[in-house]
């Protein structure tokens, strides 16, 4: 077996900090590749630990509107699955260290076959592939392809996810496990679950693998409660729907990163802070 990547590495250097991982997402894509690129690159210098491309697809399961939007746009510009090998092997090349992940629909793997994708994945430059529509315990010798190949296969865990769901998707997870913060689909909300920390509580309490959390977080408050409980924070909608707004404002380049920036570096702040629980 591999040794641990650079998700167990970063979420070893973080627990000595007692932080928690910032995982801000972007869509392929949207508005170009050259600016997803320069997205990623300005979200790494702006204290992002992780970063998340979501793949556009026309149909995708979990994503609220805010992204499909982004997918829909991207996939309007001639955007093809190829493209989201060709961003990372670009940022690779000029050196670009900070853990990537794949957010892709199982219809996008399935087409190309498991095997082939997960190998253009690592050969890209992926460190981890999240099939949201791929349940754990359905995903046949794709949590062993990957292992061989050095790859972290991510599950996701749901505040209705039954207990004997939870243990084996606890056992399935390499690299960290994905909470859903609310049954629904992705989009910032006003206010974070009641249950959120207790859930996440009781995933730590079954396992060493880092929990991270998703879905509803778009306020620097919400991040740093998040981070108080969590091993990571996930951050999305709030995030694509700023990349929107510049968008609409046909703002692009440096000044479209600067529309984004602040936001990035009030969410990396505010889950950098020490945890208190």
């Amino acid at each position: 077996m591999p040794p641990p990547g650079k998700l167990s590495a970063t979420f070893e250097r973080l627990k000595s900090e007692q932080r928690a991982a910032f995982i801000p997402f972007f869509a392929a894509g949207d508005p170009d590749l050259e600016t997803t690129q320069d997205l990623l690159k300005a979200a790494a210098a702006g204290g992002a630990d992780i970063l998340e491309i979501g793949v556009p697809f026309s149909d995708p399961i979990a994503d609220g509107p805010v992204i499909q939007a982004a997918f829909h746009r991207s996939l309007e510009r001639g955007f093809q699955v190829a493209h989201a090998f060709d961003v990372v092997q670009r940022l690779r090349r000029i050196g670009f260290d900070t853990p990537l992940l794949c957010m892709v629909s199982y219809t996008l793997v399935y087409r190309r076959s498991m095997r082939t994708f997960l190998t253009l994945s690592k050969k890209a430059g992926y460190d981890g592939v999240i099939i949201p529509d791929l349940p754990a315990g359905y995903e046949g010798e794709a949590s062993a392809m990957a292992s061989e190949l050095g790859l972290d296969l991510i599950f996701l865990i749901a505040p209705t996810t039954t207990r004997e769901r939870r243990k084996l998707i606890i056992q399935r997870s390499r690299g960290f496990i994905y909470y859903v913060s609310v049954a629904g689909i992705t989009g910032a909300r006003s206010t974070l679950p009641e249950d959120l920390v207790l859930n996440v509580r009781g995933i730590k309490e079954c396992t060493d693998t880092p929990v991270c959390v998703g879905f509803g977080i778009g306020q620097p408050e919400q991040a740093a409660a998040v981070a108080a409980c969590a091993d990571g924070v996930i951050v999305g909608s709030a995030l694509v729907k700023k990349v929107a707004e510049a968008i609409a404002r046909k703002l692009s380049g440096d000044a479209l990163l600067e529309h984004v920036r602040p936001l990035l570096t009030q969410l990396a702040e505010a889950t950098h802070r020490q945890r208190s629980i």
